[in-house]
Parts: structure tokens; C-alpha cells; sequence
């Protein structure tokens, strides 16, 4: 199956919502045949009395004016993308009903052969093994707050695996919005991969999981093997730059300072373990003054705290590994320059 080519398109998705949402090609549109309750009913009955009473019950939940305005959402759809496809989960009835439906109004469209299933199939043979991954890794590390996102978007060779999860990362990188699905997930890692024009590919530093998705092994262990260049940046800048990231622009932009304390307490609740019951305390007491004073003193306070106390450790510990993958240690400017020197 050419994943690349199937990525290309607004694709139309037939299956039920709560399959959609499961995993879809990217940049696909649900646009279902029929509803969560319509397919549950008919895979009822397709279970108690076999495929044709499904079909059957299938065609008497759809018709009259139901079926005419599914009708007219695909058609509206595939006047806009005459180049996209319609697929269900294994290419069959669904889809095969649909065209036929289409047809009948004078529309000719495409199914995706095997559907969903197929694709979903293509995707994890794309991370069976590390060494089917051809082009030269380099990986973008540093201390928490370093500013290694806003490095690695400065550049088109970048995959950058926090925007695709949706996520940045840490116990506090949770944003309003939800993750996609692992599958989803994968299958648009998979997909921007493949478009990837590059010999390089520049990626974050990132823990296997980033929130609840988790990158695929073979994907992980080449990350872990790959080159590695060192942002260093002071103490009191990374402090600076999570202030800015992850307290001033998130409430400007989204929530308010009261909803957000809510959000970085119960985040601060799952590392309350590996803090100690008296550091917990102390930062929270500390996070609690600095959103109901908005006062910076003390998020610089609990901030440091967790950066000098928690997490610069914790990825010393891991650079310590991996020392012998490092081919650049330097600051933003001198970082910028030699990744620019490897095009």
C-alpha cells in the first residue's frame, strides 16, 4: 500500500465515529455511512442472523431523506477533493454501498483497497526493525526549559514528535486540547516521515512516552543510537523560558490563572513520589503563592526547585549514557550553526 500517496489526500472515512476517532488515515474526514448506534444495531444483527439480515437492516436504517443527506455530504466533499478516495475498515460493504449510492447520482469515486485495515497494516511494517530507517538522525538535547523545540523549528528537517503528540513531554506538558490515539499517533508520525525530503532529520531529545502515546520501539532505539547535539543554557534562563512557555503565553492564550494552578498541582500530585513528601509540600506551597499573587519571585522559586532538584538530574543521568553519541555541546547561536553546517 502507498502510504505516502493515501496521506496526500482529504480522504473520506465511512466508518463510524467512534472507529474514526480509534485511528484514520491522516487528514482524513468522517463522513460515516452509518452512525455509532446504526453500526452497533447492524453488527447485532449481523451476529444473531448473518450478513444478509445485516445488510437488510443496514439499507432500512439509511434511506429517504437520511440517506440523501449522507449523499449530499460526500458529494459536497468530493466536488472539493476529486482526488480523494472513500474507505471503510477492510474496503468491503461499506464502501462498495457507498459507491455504488455515489454512482447512481452521476459521481464516480475510488475506494481504498483493504481500507483501514490495510493501511493501519502498512504502518506498523514501517517500524518492524531501526535499520529500515535510512536517512542520518540528529537528535536535539539539553536540560529541561533549554529551548530545544524552538531550535528544532527553526528548521525544515525537523519532526517534531511534541507537536504530533500533542503534548510536551513532561508532567506539566499537557495542553487543553486531547492527544490523538496511539494509532493516530503512529500514523502520523509514519506519515511525516515518509514525506520527509531530507538526508538529515533533526528530532527532540524525548522519553519513549510523551503523555499517553508512546513512540514505536524501533523508532526509540535508532533515536537512542543516533547523534547528539547538547543545547547548554543557564539556570536562570531555562527558568525564564518556562515561565514564558508554560505559565504567561498559556494564560494569555487559553486559561485562566486559577484553572492552570489546578492543572500543575494534579501534574506536581504524580511526581509527588520521587519528589519526597517534604519537597512536594515546599513547591506546592510555592506554586499555590505564585498563581494566587501572580507573583514571579515565587514561580522562579518552585521552578528552580524542580529543575535543579527533579529533572536536571534525572537527564544528566540519561546524557551520561549517551555521551559518546555527542558530536556538539553549545549554546542557541553556536547549536543553530552547526546544525545549518550539516545540511
Amino acid at each position: 500500500m502507498d502510504l505516502k500517496f493515501l496521506s496526500n489526500y482529504k480522504h473520506i472515512d465511512l466508518r463510524s465515529e467512534k472507529e474514526f476517532h480509534k485511528g484514520t488515515i491522516p487528514g482524513s474526514i468522517n463522513i460515516p455511512i452509518l452512525s455509532n448506534n446504526e453500526y452497533e444495531s447492524v453488527g447485532i444483527e449481523y451476529k444473531n442472523k448473518g450478513q444478509s439480515a445485516a445488510i437488510e437492516l443496514g439499507l432500512q436504517l439509511v434511506k429517504g431523506d437520511l440517506k440523501k443527506k449522507r449523499i449530499k455530504l460526500w458529494k459536497d466533499h468530493l466536488n472539493k477533493n476529486p482526488s480523494c478516495f472513500i474507505f471503510c475498515y477492510r474496503g468491503g460493504l461499506r464502501s462498495k454501498v457507498a459507491q455504488e449510492w455515489l454512482a447512481k447520482e452521476d459521481i464516480q469515486v475510488e475506494r481504498i483497497a483493504g481500507g483501514y485495515k490495510e493501511f493501519r497494516s502498512s504502518i506498523i511494517a514501517e517500524h518492524t526493525n531501526s535499520k529500515k530507517y535510512k536517512k542520518n538522525w540528529i537528535i536535539i538535547g539539553g536540560l529541561t526549559g533549554s529551548g530545544k523545540t524552538i531550535l528544532l523549528n527553526q528548521f525544515k528537517e525537523a519532526i517534531d514528535l511534541e507537536n504530533i503528540a500533542n503534548h510536551r513531554g513532561s508532567a506539566f506538558g499537557k495542553h487543553n486540547s486531547p492527544q490523538p490515539s496511539q494509532a493516530n499517533f503512529e500514523n502520523k508520525l509514519t506519515s511525516e516521515y515518509l514525506y520527509h525530503s531530507f538526508s538529515n532529520i533533526f528530532l527532540e531529545d524525548e522519553s519513549r512516552t510523551i503523555g499517553r502515546v508512546t513512540l514505536p520501539g524501533p523508532w526509540y532505539e535508532k533515536m537512542q543510537a543516533s547523534d547528539l547535539v547538547v543545547m547548554k543554557v543557564s539556570t536562570e534562563e531555562r527558568v525564564n523560558n518556562i515561565i514564558d512557555e508554560y505559565i504567561l503565553k498559556v494564560i494569555n492564550n487559553s486559561i485562566s490563572g486559577h484553572e492552570l494552578l489546578s492543572k500543575y498541582l494534579v501534574s506536581l500530585e504524580k511526581i509527588k513520589k520521587r519528589l519526597g513528601d517534604k519537597v512536594y509540600k515546599e513547591i506546592s506551597s510555592q506554586m499555590i503563592k505564585g498563581f494566587s499573587r501572580d507573583d514571579i519571585k515565587s514561580h522562579e522559586e518552585w521552578i528552580f526547585r524542580l529543575l535543579t532538584g527533579y529533572y536536571d538530574p534525572m537527564y544528566n543521568y540519561k546524557l551520561e549514557l549517551r555521551k559518546d553519541y555527542i558530536i556538539h555541546i553549545g549554546n542557541y547561536k553556536t547549536c543553530i550553526d552547526y546544525l545549518r553546517s550539516c545540511k
